[in-house]
């Protein structure tokens, strides 16, 4: 009697998540932006299955049963994705000091669920996030793309593993100290000090991976290394497997960054690039893409000393260079939405501004298949504002995640 309630019980529980992700929900008398197409005055977007089923204008067929809701006077565009964060993670745990270089690191062990950061930015329409390792390592390891709402990390993934973590210029040599005599009493003695010692141990990262790929072909097994996950990753990276997002805000940490791909033959993306006005065309011809600091941080200090221009983004789009938005940030205290709005009051167009933050850093991210646009068959990620999504008085009334109503409060 008592295995036969618990074999009842535990059906019921395994049905449940089944049923609400076969409820059919009709967004409907919205202005749509598909991003991948024109704008639908008056359309209609369909969810099903966590996915979306159909986008169409006012004569699109509603379901039968399907929970119709009134988004009239409303715009709806694809959930924000925003592509370098270091949401819910302290730094303290972002950084894993005890050595400069590590690659085999990953961002999703020291991710929490249940922090207030989601919460806040899915309060300002974002749906999708990369959470990267900390800037204090030259290589600091792996990161992760999630749903900003769900109630484990195994819920929450898109993809682990999304990018390998390099960073450049002052920030891995930062509060580090010469030892010149006696011993080292902390960390900070034994870790590169110049951007030449930065640069280097990137390189001696590679030249040990290509030395440790030939060791492995060893025929006699006996002689082959041990398996180390470390240089394991950086095998990934060398067959083209996993990318690079390469930390680099001044003029010559860019062109580094491009420099070091183009000799080990690997690909990177720019994250920060805050001097690439000064260097569009090694930009551009090296055909790189680029996650751009917060516009709202054009003038401010950082810790190479890079000095931002609001045309930046202005240039970028014009020479063709794909450029996604990110916040940088860790408690959400900035609003991606917020960021595209400050990009579009120094020029950028309404649709460079909202593929920032939709497409282009889903292609960036190599999720593109599953977010960043509202088309059939994609995830039910979706976004009602109550006016245009960067008008500074609208804000997102209702956020779905596949394709279920998530709380943003």
């Amino acid at each position: 009697m008592h295995s036969t309630a618990a074999f009842l019980l535990a059906t019921c529980v395994w049905l449940a998540p089944a049923t609400a992700q076969d409820k059919v929900t009709v967004l409907k008398g919205a202005k749509i932006y598909p991003v991948a197409s024109n704008p639908i005055d008056g359309g209609i977007v369909v969810l099903q299955g966590g996915k979306i089923a159909a986008v169409g204008g006012a004569t699109l067929a509603i379901p039968d049963g399907a929970d119709v809701i009134d988004c009239a006077g409303k715009v709806i565009t694809p959930g924000l994705i925003d592509a370098g964060t270091s949401l819910s993670v302290s730094a303290k745990n972002a950084n894993e000091q005890s050595e400069e270089v590590t690659p085999h690191m990953r961002i999703l062990d020291a991710i929490e669920p249940g922090h207030t950061a989601f919460t806040r930015v899915r309060a300002n329409g974002v749906t999708t996030v990369q959470i990267n390792p900390g800037n204090r390592n030259v290589i600091g390891g792996l990161g992760a793309i999630v749903k900003t709402w769900g109630n484990t990390t195994a819920e929450m993934l898109v993809k682990d593993a999304s990018n390998l973590r390099v960073t450049l210029g002052a920030e891995p040599g930062d509060g580090n100290r010469d030892i010149r005599s006696g011993m080292p009493r902390t960390i900070y003695y034994r870790r590169p000090m110049t951007r030449m010692g930065t640069v280097w141990m990137v390189r001696k990262a590679f030249y040990d991976a290509i030395s440790y790929r030939e060791q492995k072909t060893v025929p006699d097994p006996k002689q082959q290394p041990p398996v180390d996950p470390g240089l394991e990753v950086l095998l990934q990276v060398l067959e083209g497997k996993l990318t690079v997002h390469t930390t680099a805000r001044a003029e010559q940490d860019i062109r580094t960054a491009l420099r070091i791909a183009k000799e080990f033959g690997y690909k990177t993306v720019i994250q920060g690039g805050t001097e690439t006005w000064r260097v569009i065309d090694d930009v551009a011809e090296a055909q790189a893409k680029v996650v751009f600091s917060p516009p709202s941080l054009s003038g401010a200090n950082n810790p190479d000393g890079a000095q931002g221009r609001l045309h930046t983004l202005n240039m970028m789009a014009e020479r063709g260079v794909p450029f996604a938005i990110q916040t940088e940030s860790s408690l959400g205290e900035r609003s991606l939405a917020h960021e595209a709005m400050v990009a579009m009051r120094n020029g950028l167009s309404f649709d460079k501004a909202l593929a920032a933050v939709t497409l282009v850093p889903a292609q960036v991210l190599g999720i593109d298949d599953r977010m960043g646009t509202l088309q059939p068959g994609k995830d039910g990620d979706v976004v009602v504002w109550s006016g245009s999504p960067f008008d500074p008085t609208s804000r997102a009334e209702r956020v779905f995640i596949n394709g279920r109503a998530v709380r943003t409060q």
